[in-house]
């Protein structure tokens, strides 16, 4: 493991680490997360970055390229089968989140299911 200096604006240093806390996880694990699910999603569909993965001898995250991975994961009824590559299927909000949906995303998930 390599440690990695991040620097940020003090409100965005705050929202992160409440952030963190909200889901139980380190500052680490959040931005492991967030990095790996902004450059494993960048390729599916890019080259330089899906080159810079295989070069790297990393296998491409099995959720990369659904449209809804990334942060929808966290909250995601099938987030751990999804993770093993069991779940094909579309994103569905666990229930126990439901209540952090904003309104609008609250209504697109009704009408998918």
């Amino acid at each position: 493991m390599k440690r990695v200096v991040v620097t940020l604006a003090d409100a965005d240093a705050r929202v992160l680490k409440l952030y963190a806390a909200k889901w139980n996880l380190t500052l680490s694990q959040a931005l492991e997360e967030m990095s790996r699910s902004h450059i494993h999603g960048s390729a599916a569909v890019c080259t330089f970055a899906r080159d810079l993965i295989a070069n790297e001898q990393i296998a491409i995250d099995k959720r990369a390229g659904k449209e809804c991975f990334g942060f929808k994961c966290r909250c995601c009824a099938y987030t751990l089968q999804c993770r093993t590559g069991l779940y094909q299927g579309e994103w569905s909000v666990d229930i126990v989140h439901k209540h952090l949906l904003i309104e609008s995303d609250a209504e697109v998930e009704n009408d998918n299911q």
